[in-house]
């Protein structure tokens, strides 16, 4: 009987006869031995095709002579099984794409491991023969029972529909209650009893040592290293000679040394309290307080409170937290830093990096079970790695922590699964519980930066000096004029000067490197302003036009209402491109081009046009400022002064909108001292800063705003310092609370 299709395709391209592709036996051999790269990896396939199929045990049982030729490998698990038709229209079809299509196991607590339909098919690389053993809880007496010939691909000339297997059913004699898991799991297996028997005989490869280490090792790294529940076992039982290897897998041993430890909880009414342990240090940091948020620039911003926040339902920009309690535990890992890891579990540096790969992501339970895809390889649901971007010496990435989060549907109501299942709806609940996330993480990684800066080889020889103070040769030229110079005491000095010399090299090569971006960006911003001033100034003298136009017409033509639409839609443009304008203003000082010389100007006057650059996000956040209204001449370089308050106050407007609208208030005092330096007091009445941070807040990278990038403060400090020798310094809080600073310029004033 001819096939329709086949005629239609045949007419379509004015051919007379088709022919169908018939593969060979030995293309299944690609499939299984040659894409498969190693007998480890196939049998790593195995165990993930027992997960998929729901399995709570696994046991890989090594028998007889383990060289090739001879000896078996059953993996045994106590998954769904499969009955006949299973079988014969899914498992012996070739790349099915049932896994594809079916994301979750068929219980719907596991996301599903294996797409690619060949997994199965490892056992070709395995051994020459596979007896399948398999039941369903469906199958009271019977199980289903199939043997493959692996040998028979090995013929060039057969095709591989002329290959052929034997399947049926027959009486269970292999997955019976007390069968070969019983010996090994917690679990009571009761008729009707199910799961899959692999029996791989005759292998294709003698394994060796190495061989069980590095399938041990691969084995190890199938498994969250966190449990909240022991729903997947592994296990391993291999002939006496090789005993050493009988185990349960376990997670990779890393597991057990991290660099850095976080532990904590967050109640329902956003109080919180972790501590984060620096394995280095032999005291933890602790952290307590409260989160809320304020609604702030169109969006709702995570603030910490030191005391409970006094919300009230009606303030449309203030409300607490909305995801609900939880519970959490961090491990992270410096992965260039490495050797004490290896020092106790051994294998290499290379190799603990593919552990620390193969456990690394935040995975998140919900009533003892994970809730996918959270803490899946690749899935940066942080956004850790693009935030790494903006500090990479100090943020961290995705695969440097391993963690977990806990929740409860009836605790953490707001975080519900989407309608399609993959993942937590992307509400409210959602974003506070990520943002509580990136605090937590944030204040690790100060911590982190500060650590590590005080190590040894992070530290100067000598005192915090300038970035262009050279070394210190006063003491060498007193040694030489007193003919000291071969003296043990001079030689010394010499070499003390010689290291000094190296450090301030070294530091002002890290500076260069932190502010190379920045540079980068000036030339970007110089560019924009440049090019943007013209149609900029275009379109704000063409909108004022038009809207003089409208207004005229609307009073020649009063009756026509539609002249006072385009009268208000011109005025909004003149509006919008003023705003423009203020940013344009604002951002020209940080822009690349070079600066001029210090000129003479009231300093007073120059703070003023500054704080009017800013004017609309102050009176947004309703903020009272007290300016100085004195007069003092100095000579000093507008951008570098506009830099310096450009920080201070983006930094005390953030601070500012977490505390009550009554309390906010700015205040800048200058005075010239005696000695002829100048003194600038900046102060808010906003949270203030903790104690423990004083000595940070001027180191680069340091920064409490979880998205901040930490550079404000330490630009602030080195162009007082390198341009004006003068100083910059957090003082202590006064009654009205907030941040108060103090910056002495004693140069160029």
């Amino acid at each position: 009987m001819n096939d329709p299709e086949r005629e239609t395709q045949k007419n379509t391209y004015n051919v007379d006869e088709s022919f169908s592709l018939r593969p060979k036996a030995r293309i299944l051999k690609t499939l299984g031995e040659e894409l498969i790269s190693s007998e480890t990896v196939a049998l790593i396939e195995l165990v993930k095709n027992a997960y998929d199929a729901d399995a709570e045990n696994v046991l890989i049982s090594f028998s007889g002579d383990l060289k090739e030729g001879g000896g078996a490998i059953e993996v045994i698990d106590d998954g769904h099984g499969m009955d006949m038709d299973t079988i014969r229209n899914s498992w012996m079809i070739i790349a099915t794409s049932t896994k594809k299509h079916n994301k979750e196991s068929k219980s719907g607590r596991r996301r599903v491991l294996g797409e690619k339909g060949i997994g199965r098919f490892a056992t070709a690389r395995i051994a020459q023969e596979l007896e399948l053993f398999t039941r369903t809880s469906d199958q009271v007496d019977t199980e289903s029972y199939a043997v493959f010939d692996w040998t028979q691909f090995d013929d060039d000339e057969r095709f591989l529909d002329e290959i052929l297997f034997l399947a049926d059913n027959q009486t269970a004699t292999e997955i019976v209650p007390n069968w070969r898991l019983k010996e090994f799991s917690e679990k009571k297996y009761q008729v009707p009893c199910h799961g899959t028997v692999l029996r791989m005989n005759r292998l294709k490869h003698t394994w060796e040592k190495h061989d069980l280490e590095n399938l041990q090792r691969g084995l190890s790294r199938l498994l969250s290293p966190f449990y909240s529940r022991s729903d997947f076992n592994i296990f391993l039982n291999l002939p006496d000679e090789r005993s050493e290897f009988n185990s349960r897998i376990t997670p990779p041993n890393i597991i057990k040394y991290p660099h850095y430890v976080v532990k904590g909880e967050v109640k329902a009414d956003g109080e919180y309290s972790f501590i984060v342990q620096i394995e280095e240090e032999s005291h933890p940091y602790d952290f307590v307080g409260y989160f809320y948020k304020v609604f702030s620039d169109n969006e709702w911003v995570l603030y910490p409170a030191k005391q409970k926040p006094e919300l009230k339902k009606a303030s449309p920009n203030q409300k607490g937290v909305e995801c609900g309690p939880f519970t959490f535990e961090l491990r992270i890992w410096d992965r260039d830093e490495l050797e004490n890891v290896n020092q106790k579990v051994g294998g290499g540096i290379r190799s603990i990096r593919k552990d620390l790969d193969a456990i690394a992501g935040i995975n998140i339970y919900r009533d003892g079970f994970r809730v996918l895809p959270y803490g899946e390889p690749d899935n940066d649901w942080l956004r850790l790695d693009i935030r790494r971007v903006q500090a990479p010496t100090k943020r961290l990435s995705n695969n440097q922590i391993t963690g977990y989060i806990t929740i409860t549907a009836d605790m953490n109501p707001g975080l519900h699964d989407r309608s399609n299942r993959e993942g937590l709806d992307n509400n409210a609940a959602y974003a506070d519980l990520q943002s509580i996330m990136k605090f937590v993480l944030n204040e690790t990684e100060n911590l982190r930066y500060a650590a590590k800066r005080k190590k040894p080889e992070n530290r100067d020889s000598d005192e915090q000096k300038g970035l262009f103070d050279p070394p210190d040769f006063n003491k060498i030229a007193d040694a030489l004029n007193r003919g000291d110079a071969g003296k043990k005491e001079t030689l010394d000095l010499i070499n003390k000067a010689q290291v000094d010399w190296k450090n301030q090299i070294k530091k002002l090569q890290g500076v260069l490197s932190q502010y190379h971006a920045l540079a980068t960006l000036g030339g970007i911003v110089d560019k924009i302003l440049h090019e943007g001033r013209q149609p900029l100034a275009k379109i704000q003298t063409e909108a004022g036009l038009g809207r003089e136009m409208a207004e005229d017409l609307l009073e020649d033509y009063p009756d026509f209402p539609r002249f006072k639409d385009f009268e208000k839609s011109y005025g909004k443009i003149v509006g919008q491109s003023s705003i423009l304008r203020d940013v344009f203003r604002r951002a020209e000082p940080f822009g690349g081009r070079k600066r001029g010389r210090p000129k003479k100007y009231y300093i007073e006057e120059l703070i003023r046009d500054i704080f009017q650059l800013y004017d609309k996000e102050i009176k947004d956040a309703s903020v009272n400022v007290d300016l100085p209204e004195s007069e003092t001449l100095v000579s000093i370089d507008t951008t570098e002064l506009s830099e310096i308050f450009t920080n201070l106050i983006t930094n005390s407007l953030y601070w500012l909108k977490s505390v009550s609208e009554a309390e906010r208030n700015i205040r800048v005092m200058v005075d010239r001292k005696s000695s002829g330096s100048l003194e600038i007091i900046f102060s808010d009445t906003g949270p203030g800063v903790d104690p423990k941070y004083k000595d940070q807040i001027f180191e680069p990278y340091f920064s409490r705003k979880t998205e901040g990038h930490g550079l404000g403060l330490c630009l602030v400090g080195e162009i007082v310092h390198d341009y004006y020798n003068g100083s910059v310094e957090l003082l202590d809080t006064g009654k009205s609370g907030g941040a108060v600073f103090r910056i002495i310029l004693k140069k160029r004033v």
